[in-house]
């Protein structure tokens, strides 16, 4: 029941049916049921709830991801399905059932709002002790540790409810008369909370009453210096009212008097109150000590050195606002120091430029510049620099001192007590800038470099990345001209994305755009297209991306130069320590300590902890560099990492399918690879490595077909790579392996390479299987078939028979998948592939069920988990309990097959099976629509709908809408109904299944009156 239900908030998640605890799984999790808890009953529609859980940054999976939370939560909170429901599906969305008293939260606000009705019903003991119980609810920080917008707009609500609560509660103590015992949890409070005013005021009448007025003055005279200190303010009317009643000891002030009138401010406070109020040292040192050395050097110019702001500066408005608040700030007793890092050509100077002009009129004596050169073979030695200053500040030549160290001490005393902006341009290193910070708060520094400068005092750090697109368009308009980019907008934006967003980048493209107004953006963007050409491309007059980045790559030592071209030569997108390991054929702490130097050199970045990338235009600015320095030093890379990569992959295998004698038959492998203790840690691993690992794939094939001697070698460990990988269907897209295999093959059947040619025959027709393009798949099975014959590779003969079982049984030739079948049984029980012998078996059963024979199926599919439980095999045991339910459906055996088919949804569940479980949602529907639970059916309908759409999942897509419609037609909801049905029939049309026809039937059947006839349980069941 509904009122058996409790949650608790404030403080961690917990959810209890009546005494008994239930779990509130993951944190999002428990964000989607917070999103329903905190709205008091209202419906929340589900794209409501994927705002709250994510916000702006939602993945695809999002809905998906929902809706099983949804279904965990019912499984958790509804046990009695006679029972009402707790969680209702409201439209597209959910609303709880709960009583608000079964939420701590609400328990909470409806005591204190009873509270503060004080004076009408209720009185100032009970309203006390009515807080006391709201205040008693809270058992740390609310919503804790849980995720999203929404929590978090909510934890900060309920913390601040919690702190209006206590103080309504100090406010009762006092008018209890309670002045004593309140004071230590005042003093408490104002200490964990120094910046609230209302706490004070309490505490200086609770004082005050207790007969302790001096202390009650020091209360605020504390405060006042805080708030100056901190803020820059003085206290607010109310306290500084409550100030002089005090010292005139106002006798209102131990009168009972309502908590809303006790700061309230005399209307017209006296002029010796205000004297009072306001006292404080206005004096000063009327000789300013700048201005004495100014007088004795004749210094008495205001430099204004700033070079020219850009004229079409773009975007950066969230860095412009922070460095310009940070420089303008005054108060804290501290230079403000603020610096702008990120790698050369990203906007750092324009930047920093743009903020020096919209902030100098903060400076009125003066701002200074100088370009350090940082970049350069040779930066600016400081000592230059600071006699440059000295001279515009106003000092002659024969008054600078000799040495740096007399420079920078002569610079600090002249700039102290004014306001001066110093900006550092392209500097080197802390080193560098050290000795030209002035010393003095008045002044303000604003530096640019490659890399961050640590060891200054940097009160801001912008670490600036590459345009968003947004962004990076409006430049190309700006310097274009608009209409060019508004004529082609998809041009334009590929435009801007084949210069990485790389600001100079985007302006050379759109100078050039603009010096030619015969191009379109089309033509210049299909010039960029050959990453080759690239940066050939991007040269205008004096600006050029790789004269950039070669300043940055001089720079670097022959070690690190070395790494910064072989990663990108050989490496994917982004690169792990370990991978890199491999590439550079040294151990990972000396490869890390390497890459951490080039992400200080702005040659890399660290997405990640351990993780390292290119922009794309320094990957390509290093594989220019990698290919004039020769090929060797490449191809060894490469076999060092397809090593690595095979290695790791082969253990990854063993782990998602565990005694697979294709694991063994993966190599021969040089390396021992990374250890993979479990199945989650392998999925992590190839999730991570997978488009790096498919990019050396194809660079091997790519070698291979340069007529390259070594490649052979390559190429058998580039095909091994992508079996090892292939079991991992929810990392891998299947489309990203089509390319990759295809290649792979060309490639081996050119240099007559058999094993590998069936191998990666084998994985472009598991690619057309899984892609329900039937003809394809039997084709690829049948070429990788007669490859493996010819050389004896048992493994992935077995494994290509069992392909063309699927393709036959997808086509409803149940015989010649049965043939199939039970020849690939054969040659597994030969090599001794029993996992791959009791994979293949279920599908055997799952033919019979097919074909009408499910009373065999049962014993067979019964017979075989025991074995598969006992291996570990989680996938195929989940597997087998949904052949399971689809047999007792067949039969009849409806209470049966919707067991076997929420046993297969918690394993997928608790071992993150997608693909299955979105199989077994529809089948589970199906079975409830056919029970008359047709309600049901739709939810768990749409779930299978969105999960398949996720996956990729065509066919399984269409089954599931044909579930869908039926259900809906079920609940009288014709037309929907069609539309399903029509969308499931354009679908197997397409994929030219057979399915088609049996749909055309019953659309054509379908009427309001009639729509569960025999051909719709039929197809139903398929």
């Amino acid at each position: 029941m509904p009122q058996d239900i409790r949650f608790m908030v404030l403080g961690q998640m917990r959810a209890y049916r009546g005494e008994a605890q239930l779990a509130v799984g993951s944190p999002q999790q428990q964000a989607m049921m917070v999103t329903l808890l905190l709205r008091r009953g209202r419906a929340v529609s589900v794209h409501e709830v994927i705002d709250a859980v994510w916000g702006q940054q939602s993945p695809e999976t999002a809905l998906a991801t929902v809706r099983t939370y949804a279904w965990r939560w019912r499984k958790a909170l509804e046990q009695d399905r006679a029972a009402p429901r707790v969680l209702v599906s409201v439209g597209d969305g959910y609303r709880l059932t709960l009583p608000p008293q079964n939420l701590d939260a609400h328990l909470a606000e409806d005591l204190a709002a009873k509270a503060l009705r004080t004076g009408e019903d209720v009185s100032p003991e009970e309203s006390s002790r009515l807080l006391l119980q709201a205040l008693d609810l809270w058992r740390g920080e609310p919503l804790a540790n849980i995720p999203g917008p929404f929590a978090e707009q909510q934890r900060s609500r309920l913390r601040e409810l919690r702190l209006a609560l206590l103080e309504e509660r100090y406010e009762l103590d006092l008018r209890l008369g309670r002045h004593a015992l309140a004071i230590p949890d005042l003093n408490a409070f104002t200490a964990e909370h120094p910046l609230r005013e209302r706490p004070y005021g309490l505490l200086m009448r609770a004082l005050y009453t207790a007969g302790r007025q001096a202390d009650s003055l020091g209360v605020f005279a504390r405060l006042r210096q805080l708030l100056a200190d901190e803020l820059g303010v003085d206290p607010g009317p109310e306290l500084r009212a409550l100030h002089q009643q005090i010292l005139s000891s106002d006798p209102a002030l131990t009168a009972a008097i309502r908590p809303s009138t006790v700061l309230r401010a005399p209307e017209r406070p006296t002029a010796e109150a205000a004297e009072q109020a306001w006292d404080g040292d206005q004096g000063g040192d009327p000789e300013d000590p700048a201005g004495r050395l100014a007088r004795e050097f004749g210094a008495t110019l205001t430099p204004a050195q700033l070079p020219m702001d850009t004229a079409d500066f773009s975007g950066r408005t969230d860095a412009l606002a922070e460095l310009s608040q940070a420089l303008t700030r005054t108060g804290n007793g501290s230079l403000p120091v603020a610096a702008v890092a990120g790698m050369g050509g990203v906007g750092k100077t324009a930047l920093a430029l743009r903020v020096a002009h919209r902030v100098k009129a903060d400076f009125p004596d003066g701002q200074i510049y100088a370009d350090l050169r940082g970049s350069e073979q040779e930066p600016t030695d400081p000592g230059l620099v600071l006699t440059s200053f000295l001279t515009a500040l106003g000092l002659t030549a024969e008054r600078i001192p000799e040495s740096l160290e007399d420079r920078s001490r002569l610079y600090r005393s002249m700039l102290d007590s004014r306001r001066v902006l110093v900006l550092l341009d392209s500097a080197r290193d802390a080193a560098q800038v050290r000795p030209l910070l002035p010393g003095s708060a008045s002044c303000a520094v604003l530096i640019t470099s490659r890399s961050r400068l640590f060891g200054l005092p940097t009160a801001v750090q912008v670490d600036l990345d590459v345009f968003d697109p947004d962004e990076a368009l409006t430049l190309l308009g700006r310097i274009a001209g608009p209409d060019r980019a508004a004529a082609d907008p998809a041009a334009a934006l590929d435009l801007v994305t084949s210069c990485g967003r790389l600001p100079l980048a985007v302006r050379i493209v759109a100078t050039r755009l603009a010096t030619r107004p015969s191009w379109t953006v089309q033509t210049l963007s299909d010039r960029l297209a050959d990453e080759r050409r690239r940066l050939a491309e991007l040269r205008i007059g004096d600006l050029a991306v790789d004269a950039v980045f070669e300043l940055g790559y001089q720079q670097l030592t022959p070690d690190q130069a070395s790494a910064f071209r072989l990663i990108a030569a050989v490496g994917g997108p982004d690169t792990g320590v370990p991978a890199a390991a491999a590439v550079l054929g040294m151990d990972e702490s000396d490869a890390e300590d390497l890459l951490e130097s080039l992400v200080d050199a702005a040659m890399l970045e660290s997405s990640l902890p351990g993780r390292y990338r290119y922009h794309d235009l320094l990957r390509a600015f290093a594989r220019q560099r990698a290919g004039e320095v020769g090929r060797r030093e490449s191809l060894e890379a490469l076999e060092r990492l397809l090593d690595f990569l095979l290695a790791t992959a082969a253990g990854a295998f063993q782990q998602v399918i565990p005694g697979d004698p294709v694991g063994n038959a993966l190599g021969p492998k040089r390396t021992a690879g990374l250890p993979l203790r479990d199945l989650r840690t392998a999925r992590s691993w190839v999730a991570i490595e997978l488009e790096g690992a498919l990019a050396v794939v194809l660079m091997a094939a790519q070698t291979a077909q340069a007529g390259d001697p070594a490649a052979a070698g390559r190429l058998r460990k580039a095909a091994d790579l992508l079996i090892a990988l292939s079991p991992f269907a929810q990392q891998v897209r299947y489309e990203q392996l089509v390319p990759v295999a295809q290649a792979t093959a060309e490639a081996a059947e050119a240099v007559g390479d058999h094993r590998s040619v069936g191998r990666a025959r084998f994985i472009c027709g598991t690619v057309a299987l899984q892609s329900t393009r039937l003809a394809d798949a039997e084709t690829q099975a049948r070429m990788a078939a007669d490859a493996a014959r010819t050389v004896g590779d048992l493994v992935i003969l077995r494994q290509a028979l069992n392909d063309l079982g699927l393709v036959s049984q997808f086509q409803r030739r149940y015989q010649d998948a049965l043939r199939h079948y039970a020849e690939s049984v054969t040659l597994a029980r030969e090599i001794g592939h029993r996992s791959g012998e009791l994979v293949t078996l279920v599908n055997a059963s799952l033919a019979r069920v097919r074909c009408g024979r499910a009373a065999e199926a049962v014993p067979e599919c019964e017979a075989l988990l025991p074995t598969l439980q006992a291996m570990g095999d989680t996938r195929g045991v989940a597997y087998t309990l949904y052949v399971l339910g689809l047999a007792e459906h067949e039969l009849g055996h409806h209470d049966k097959a919707v067991a076997r088919y929420t046993q297969c949804l918690e394993l997928c569940d608790a071992a993150g099976i997608r693909d299955r479980a979105a199989h077994a949602w529809y089948r589970l529907a199906e079975t409830l629509r056919v029970t008359g639970r047709a309600t049901e059916a739709v939810d768990y309908a749409e779930l299978s709908l969105v999960r398949c759409e996720e996956i990729g999942a065509e066919r399984d897509q269409a089954h599931a809408l044909v579930v869908l419609g039926r259900a809906l037609a079920d609940l009288g909801r014709v037309e929907a109904a069609q539309l399903r049905l029509r969308q499931a029939h354009a679908v197997f049309a397409r994929l030219g299944l057979p399915d088609a026809a049996d749909v055309a039937l019953l659309l054509d059947g379908l009427a309001p009156a009639d729509v569960a006839g025999p051909s719709a349980e039929r197809i139903g069941s398929r």
